[in-house]
């Protein structure tokens, strides 16, 4: 008996037919097997909850939706399921299901199929069910088309995540120029999308100082001075500010500037019930209407002159209840009580001063952009430290041993080669000499120096601490070597990175030698083990004993031992 569901167009029928009946249109794509594989775990366990779409052709049918539903009917040999029919040609809303199904959308395609299906019919509960998805992400990708056009043209290309769509739409609520701003800074690649997901706070307040939007927003923590007097609060706020100002300077005569004016929850309250509050994640809430933050500023301005007026009257009462003093302080007495009292309540203040550094810090400063100059030098200088003339065999002095122990190994010229003649004309023995570790600390200096962008100061750093830690040190006499001068670090992370970023910049040359070095140190060792497991040979009888070296004493004056010792190292590091 044919039924009519809420969920479908009117025009159409739903029955159980045999399986055997439904033939599978042309131009069939291939199928995803582990979608399968699960829709006919979830249909053997409940049953086909979303009947086939299929449409008469003669006596049989032809699928329009289901493929995969029908494949997994297919696995499970069953013989009757139930089909929706429809008498008309497939609608745009069966394309737009199934495309979704084979997973051919970008998310920006998905939300204009979904809206296909509501247009034709469908709810979204009816929706859900076809697409054998949460009614929760129906609705999700349906919001999508909501967005500026910006935003969508963004998904669609894959330079913004779906993750950032419920930012973009809680932006656009309270101000749409803002969630444009931002969208525009990311198609301009003035801002990367991994910004605005990490911390939505920090990639508006860019746009906002980058000049892109015109529109106020303003965080809901404190107000600097300078806003203040660019609000104009008019003749009677001002007066209570400078009453408050003056106040605060009684309190603390110490104070350096105005009294911290602060917002508190009922203020947010307010902001948020005008509909004109941007809430997020790591950051302070966002205002974005003017007047509205005029009014809470003059609530907070007033409040604040209240506070303090009560802290004067406290202290006054206190102060007069205090009990006569025994004797006169002496000048001495009295300039350092003063001076525990002022310490006493530059300490109270400092309690909310550091919550400020805190949140101005989190606000500012937890997510930098790696292309700015001034944090390369930071990290870039700061690994490499000082520039010093102490002596070496201290890993505070990283720049020296990089520059003893590296670039004068590495760079042609600090190296002095000379091949001298024989006496029969022939050529001897090659000599190297390298030259003074502060001619390679200046060059050091100036190659770090000459780097014109933040990814080429990296770069450079990266060179001058490869240049140490993979230089072979036996060029070098055995009170001059010294161990690597990375950093340590926990779980030993910036090693094992240092690996993976220097690994392919390693010349063939290189990693013959290493392998020619650990060759020998392995087979060093092996005579060694062989000469220690032969018997002794007898001595003779006006021989001392004690004039016999033991095969160990060698280890220590050979170059192999010291090559196993930087083999060891290079293991560790």
């Amino acid at each position: 008996m044919a039924t009519s569901t809420p969920n479908t167009p009117a025009a159409e029928r739903t029955i159980a037919i045999a399986l055997a009946l439904v033939d599978e249109g042309e131009n069939v794509r291939p199928l995803d097997l582990e979608h399968v594989e699960r829709l006919a775990a979830s249909i053997k366990l409940r049953g086909l909850i979303s009947p086939l779409t299929v449409r008469p052709v003669g006596e049989r049918f032809q699928l329009v939706a289901g493929h995969h539903r029908l494949a997994a009917c297919r696995a499970l040999e069953l013989e009757q399921v139930p089909v929706t029919i429809r008498e008309q040609e497939a609608t745009s809303a069966d394309a737009a299901a199934e495309n979704i199904l084979r997973r051919q959308l970008t998310p920006l395609g998905e939300a204009k199929a979904v809206q296909s299906m509501l247009e034709d019919g469908y709810t979204l509960d009816g929706a859900a069910t076809a697409l054998g998805w949460s009614r929760k992400l129906v609705a999700a990708r349906q919001k999508i088309l909501e967005l500026p056009e910006v935003a969508q043209r963004l998904l669609d290309d894959g330079r913004l995540p779906v993750s950032a769509v419920e930012t973009l739409l809680r932006t656009q609520t309270v101000s749409p120029e803002l969630a444009v701003g931002v969208c525009e800074a990311i198609e301009a690649d003035e801002l990367a999308a991994s910004q605005l997901t990490g911390n939505a706070g920090w990639a508006f307040g860019q746009v906002l100082r980058g000049g892109r939007v015109e529109t106020f927003a303003a965080y809901l923590d404190t107000v600097r001075p300078g806003d203040i007097e660019a609000l104009r609060l008019g003749k009677k706020v001002m007066a209570v500010y400078a009453e408050a100002d003056k106040l605060h300077q009684e309190l603390d005569r110490y104070a350096y500037g105005p009294p911290q004016i602060r917002f508190n929850e009922h203020d947010v309250d307010q902001a948020r019930a005008a509909g004109v509050l941007l809430e997020l994640e790591r950051t302070p809430p966002i205002i974005c209407d003017r007047d509205v933050y005029r009014e809470l500023v003059k609530q907070a301005i007033v409040r604040t002159r209240d506070t303090l007026a009560e802290a004067k009257a406290a202290k006054a009462t206190s102060s007069s209840q205090r009990p006569a003093a025994k004797r006169e302080r002496t000048p001495r007495e009295q300039l350092d009580a003063e001076h525990r009292a002022n310490l006493r309540d530059l300490t109270v203040q400092a309690h909310g001063v550091n919550l400020d550094l805190g949140a101005a810090l989190m606000q500012q400063l937890a997510s930098v952009d790696p292309a700015d100059m001034d944090v390369a030098r930071f990290f870039a200088y700061g690994l490499i430290g000082p520039q010093t003339h102490a002596m070496l065999g201290t890993r505070a002095h990283t720049a020296r041993r990089i520059a003893a122990n590296g670039i004068r190994l590495v760079v042609d010229e600090h190296r002095t080669t000379v091949t001298p003649t024989c006496k029969d004309g022939s050529p001897g023995k090659t000599k190297v000499t390298y030259g003074e570790v502060d001619d390679a600390m200046a060059w050091l200096w100036k190659f770090l120096d000459g780097a014109k962008s933040a990814g080429e100061l990296y770069g450079r750093a990266m060179v001058c601490f490869a240049a140490q830690h993979y230089a072979h040190q036996l060029v070098l006499a055995v009170s001059k070597r010294d161990s690597s001068a990375l950093p340590s670090s926990h779980n030993d992370k910036a090693a094992k990175a240092f690996a993976k970023v220097t690994k392919a910049a390693l010349p063939g040359s290189h990693k013959q030698l290493q392998r020619a070095l650990e060759r020998e140190a392995r087979d060093y060792r092996k005579r060694v083990d062989e000469l220690q497991r032969q018997p002794a040979e007898p001595q003779a009888d006006d021989e001392p004993s004690e004039t016999a070296q033991p095969a160990e004493a060698e280890v220590e004056e050979t170059p192999v031992a010291a090559v196993a010792a930087d083999e060891e190292f290079d293991e560790a590091a």
